[in-house]
């Protein structure tokens, strides 16, 4: 008599929660510690969206991690979650004419700062993922892979992300033919043939190579 396997579904794994630099922190007196993260920065349209995130190390939220290791759904989740136990949040948004004047790096650096001073009570340190900065406030650390090794800087790449998706959307409904809901953006196939087609939009990074006009490559043809 043949028997029947029964497959069992497979467990959907959890990435790595992040909040090693914060235990570390909490064991030499820390308290209030601050990540900072920003969204946007290789997009060829839309803003640069920095967020920094103020938590108490004596109540942390659950499971956070690298936002680009979660869905959209899981992200306004622990978005939710996020404002409701941080000590503070806030946020920096540069538009596309401001990046053009100032150029990228310039204005990723003092977006992510400008971040930090807006929070509210000082955070006792500061995390940036890569960035390190002077600041006359606090300590401040900037590390390589900091949102998958600091639950605040993952918190920080949480609500920057659902913050610039959200505003992308709303520049989708302005400038139709782009698509910004999908590619939030970046520049995918379907991108660059739309500025292609349709030239850069007001929104577009005018810097940006190859968007203000753009240079068809052999594939093109």
């Amino acid at each position: 008599m043949a028997t029947k396997q029964v497959q069992r579904p497979v467990a959907k794994r959890r990435p790595p929660a992040a909040g090693r630099l914060e235990a570390i922190l909490k064991r030499k007196g820390f308290r209030y510690v601050a990540g900072v993260d920003e969204v946007g920065r290789g997009a060829l349209a839309g803003p640069l969206v920095t967020a920094a995130v103020l938590l108490d190390l004596r109540a942390l939220p659950k499971d956070l991690c690298d936002s680009k290791m979660l869905s959209p759904e899981e992200r306004e989740v622990c978005s939710a979650e996020i404002h409701r136990l941080a000590v503070a949040v806030s946020y920096c948004v540069v538009d596309p004419e401001d990046i053009d004047d100032d150029g990228l790096g310039v204005s990723n650096l003092k977006a992510l700062k400008r971040a930090v001073k807006a929070l509210r009570p000082t955070p006792q340190y500061v995390i940036s993922d890569h960035f390190p900065m002077d600041d006359d406030g606090a300590p401040w650390v900037g590390l390589p892979k900091a949102d998958a090794l600091s639950a605040a800087v993952a918190a920080a790449s949480i609500v920057a992300k659902v913050s610039r998706d959200a505003f992308m959307a709303t520049l989708d409904a302005a400038h139709p033919g782009f698509n910004f809901t999908s590619n939030k953006g970046y520049g995918s196939d379907e991108h660059w043939a739309a500025i292609r087609s349709l030239g850069p939009s007001p929104v577009h990074r005018r810097s940006f190579r190859g968007v203000a006009s753009y240079q068809p490559s052999l594939a093109d043809f």
